[in-house]
């Protein structure tokens, strides 16, 4: 079988450290070339990845035929480049959050679904095996019926200067941190949540939110989810309440009780060894981001339309962080 060939657009280190690798480490794409703008990024860019660069987007499709192409740039750049892709017929993995707005992200996933293309929005907290066997415990109703959700994600402020020009991000924390935790909430509950409450704070007074707050429900569930860029050592806890039950995970540890059992895990394994005052869990070779790629790849070498989170889900997404910042303090950003 032939590779499908791999377009990156950008070249800062989510497309170096992670999509370039991922996708030459997949057995079936490989990566040909990559658009960066900044001219001494691209050129050390070329140097590294030893792949021919191109100023923009539309200089790489015109120069090369790509089967697919994975867009790592500001959140600003995602419509034209996404709907540039998808008119050249290519599948498109994109990174968070898809689109500025709802409004945005509706014309990509239109656009995608009139192409009849492979899309995905590279979230990655569905990737790390804890997370997913917590889904699979919440599938399954091991924890009864749901009875509240919190979401605590605090990260460390972003170097990159466009994450605080509203124009170019499409606003703050709640646009960078909510949807990771988004996609999780609506693999459990579905897509369709009430928005009851939010806010965003200005803690350092930059131009955009530093700390924000959004209050959800799903069919009577509420859930309440935080964000905030102030932690040198990032944090991002999940606890979810059940009737029979109760579990707490992040991306090293996931640990709860289901019917008066308690379990513990890490990184979606069992302890080894455990005597009761230590335990010993296996060593991890856990890498998400791979992870993520690797399963878009999957899903584009077959053709198949139904990844994880296609375009439809960060119009979900997109949504809910739209409907939070009109409730938000005076709808700033």
């Amino acid at each position: 079988m032939t590779k499908l060939a791999v377009g990156v657009v950008g070249a800062g280190w989510m497309a170096t450290d992670y999509h370039v690798p991922g996708f030459d480490s997949h057995p079936d794409t490989r990566v040909v070339a990559f658009a960066e703008r900044d001219d001494t990024r691209r050129a050390s860019a070329e140097s590294e990845l030893s792949l021919p660069g191109y100023p923009d987007a539309a200089a790489m499709l015109a120069a090369h035929d790509l089967d697919i192409v994975s867009i790592c740039t500001p959140p600003s750049t995602h419509e034209g480049i996404f709907l540039d892709a998808v008119d050249a017929g290519c599948h498109v993995l994109c990174e968070k959050p898809l689109a500025l707005t709802a409004e945005s992200a509706r014309r990509m996933a239109d656009a995608a679904a009139e192409a009849g293309v492979v899309t995905q929005v590279g979230y990655l907290h569905r990737y790390y095996r804890n997370y997913q066997r917590a889904l699979r415990l919440l599938s399954n109703h091991m924890l009864g019926d749901v009875v509240e959700v919190t979401v605590a994600h605090h990260s460390t402020p972003p170097r990159q200067g466009w994450y605080y020009d509203p124009d170019l991000a499409g606003g703050g924390v709640a646009r960078d941190l909510f949807p990771h935790s988004l996609d999780v909430l609506f693999e459990v509950f579905g897509e369709d949540p009430t928005v009851t409450d939010a806010s965003v704070r200005h803690l350092r007074g930059d131009a955009v939110e530093d700390a924000a707050r959004v209050s959800l429900e799903f069919d009577g569930v509420p859930v309440d989810l935080s964000a905030t860029w102030t932690q040198a050592e990032g944090v991002s806890r999940l606890l979810v309440v059940g009737t029979e039950g109760w579990l707490e995970l992040d991306a090293e540890t996931l640990q709860g009780d289901v019917h008066g059992r308690p379990f513990e895990f890490e990184h979606g394994e069992r302890s080894l060894v455990d005597i009761g005052i230590a335990s010993l869990f296996p060593a991890s070779d856990e890498d998400a981001h791979a992870t993520r790629v690797h399963d878009f790849a999957d899903h584009a070498a077959a053709g198949d339309r139904e990844t994880a989170a296609p375009a439809s889900r960060g119009v979900a997404v997109a949504e809910v962080i739209d409907a939070a910042y009109e409730l938000a303090e005076g709808g700033k950003r």
